[in-house]
């Protein structure tokens, strides 16, 4: 068996001191490091912060030239007129003379395409997008939520209505941006800011949390609602944070809304701010060794003090597991931390024995009821002199676990519980000792006063209502030490017969157990 290494108070003062010179150099170069990096990732969040808003700005602006154009457009006489031909040289004009639209159309008060540009093949279909349905049933201008076409293409609907002189509803027109498509009007607007350093990049979600811009374009369409950031945007909020990516890279994010309930988040990975870091520390080093000499020298001549009174301590702390008697060391009245110690380690030691106390009584109990467990019971009549039993089981309980379920169950166990002990006294012992089964030790009692209690906790619950909005009933059997049997085990034997036997008969009873299983009510 080998032996325990024991370490001399030599080489811990060594040891000490050696941690100390480390210590005090790596303190130094991180605490700067720390600062240099909170500082680092500060700028950045809020460079990208600023970032996000302006190209939330940029986004609302955008697609408020795009209603503009539309509500423009749909002022036209041609869209009265209804005639196919005459609309589609319109739209057409429109689609070429703007760059904000992949397509442009417009559709009847039905739904049915009247026409389309530049796919004119579409005309005379009935357009039954998610979007278009929208634009249908509100008749007011909007900006749909993306969806996915029968392409597969992710696609974005703007429609404003159009209306004749006299008010009635003629339909919408609408233009559409293809949000896969490379050279939509998101991507040329967005992709006119450079990007930031350091492999930064912006993306935008809309008010379901899935990316509708990305410059990577195999993230369209993809969730983003487990990001942080994106959680914060889709409430409105603007603000920056430290996120880790659906690709699990930590990040320095900021975050903007827009007024079309969009978020446009800017993000930096936190592996920008390691290289400035690296400088830093560098610097740190030749200035922190003369303060790491300085430290040592200081540090030798005060661990002599300090090192005695705390092997002295630890000398007692291991001691007194052994011998509660063993005397309290004498600390000097200046070393007050280690006077807290010792006073903490006097106090821990009164705490645990008093804890060891509680636990081994708490371990007697019946969390539910409050009664003592079965574990108990020998313990606790093991010196009784004369007693009575009263042993009771609730009627049909497994119904009331069936039609009111186990929370209910458990309510009517703890209100029978407190109904028994109510009418016991102070000196009577109350168990637990199964599901719905439940012991009453009653200390110098005869039978016959055993009974009337008996009967007067059955009447009572009988007359009560319960947790389950109607009284329960009991069956319960009793049996008495000297009359029934002197025997404990026989004794509980003879009264669960009893308690059978009071069930057998109709339930709701009380049967008094004799060792002639003579029973009688």
């Amino acid at each position: 068996m080998k032996k325990p290494i024991r370490l001399s108070i030599q080489f811990l003062v060594l040891s000490l001191l050696a941690f100390a010179m480390i210590g005090t150099f790596v303190g130094s170069a991180v605490s700067s490091i720390l600062v240099s990096k909170n500082n680092l990732e500060k700028n950045y969040l809020v460079e990208n912060q600023y970032y996000a808003q302006k190209l939330a700005i940029t986004t609302d602006s955008l697609f408020s030239n795009m209603m503009k154009s539309l509500t423009m457009e749909s002022e036209e006489e041609e869209y009265i007129t209804a005639d196919s031909n005459e609309i589609y040289e319109e739209i057409k004009q429109t689609l070429e003379s703007t760059t904000f639209f992949n397509s442009l159309l417009f559709v009847n008060s039905t739904g049915s395409i009247v026409a389309s540009v530049p796919k004119r093949e579409l005309e005379g279909t009935t357009l039954n997008s998610i979007g278009a349905r929208e634009a249908l049933k509100k008749k007011a201008p909007l900006i749909s939520e993306p969806y996915v076409a029968v392409t597969g293409n992710l696609i974005l609907l703007i429609s404003v209505p159009v209306f004749d002189e006299s008010g009635s509803y003629k339909g919408f027109i609408a233009g559409t941006i293809h949000l896969h498509d490379e050279k939509n009007s998101l991507t040329r607007v967005l992709g006119q800011h450079p990007k930031h350093e350091n492999d930064s990049y912006v993306y935008v979600v809309d008010s379901k949390g899935n990316i509708i811009y990305h410059p990577d374009k195999n993230r369209i369409n993809d969730s983003a609602k487990e990001n942080k950031a994106v959680q914060q945007v889709l409430k409105g909020n603007n603000g920056s944070l430290e996120v880790i990516n659906t690709q699990g890279i930590s990040t320095l994010a900021g975050y903007a809304s827009s007024a079309s309930k969009w978020g446009i988040v800017s993000q930096t990975p936190k592996k920008a701010v390691i290289e400035p870091m690296i400088e830093m520390a560098k610097q740190v080093s030749f200035i922190a060794i003369p303060f790491m000499l300085f430290v040592f020298v200081l540090t030798f001549a005060m661990l002599k003090k300090i090192v005695n009174p705390i092997k002295t301590l630890a000398l007692y702390a291991k001691q007194i597991t052994l011998d509660p008697l063993v005397s309290v060391p004498r600390i000097p009245g200046w070393y007050f931390e280690l006077k807290e110690l010792k006073r903490a380690i006097l106090k821990n030691v009164d705490f645990y024995e008093k804890k060891l106390t509680y636990v081994e009584s708490e371990s007697n109990l019946d969390p539910l009821t409050g009664y003592y467990n079965r574990r108990s019971l020998e313990k606790k009549i093991s010196h009784l002199g004369m007693y009575s039993i009263v042993l009771f089981d609730i009627d049909r309980f497994k119904t009331v676990n069936d039609q009111f379920g186990h929370q209910v169950g458990d309510e009517v166990l703890t209100y029978m519980s407190e109904l028994a002990k109510n009418e016991t006294r102070e000196s009577d012992l109350c168990f637990r000792i199964g599901g719905e089964e439940f012991l009453m030790v009653l200390p110098e009692m005869d039978l016959a006063l055993a009974q009337t209690i008996a009967e007067r906790i059955r009447k009572t619950a009988e007359a009560k209502i319960s947790p389950t909005g109607k009284p329960i009933t009991i069956s319960i059997g009793i049996g008495n030490s000297l009359t029934t049997a002197s025997d404990f085990s026989e004794l509980f034997k003879v009264t669960d017969q009893a308690l059978y036997k009071a069930k057998e008969e109709g339930r709701n009873r009380v049967v008094v157990a004799s060792r002639l299983n003579n029973n009688k009510n």
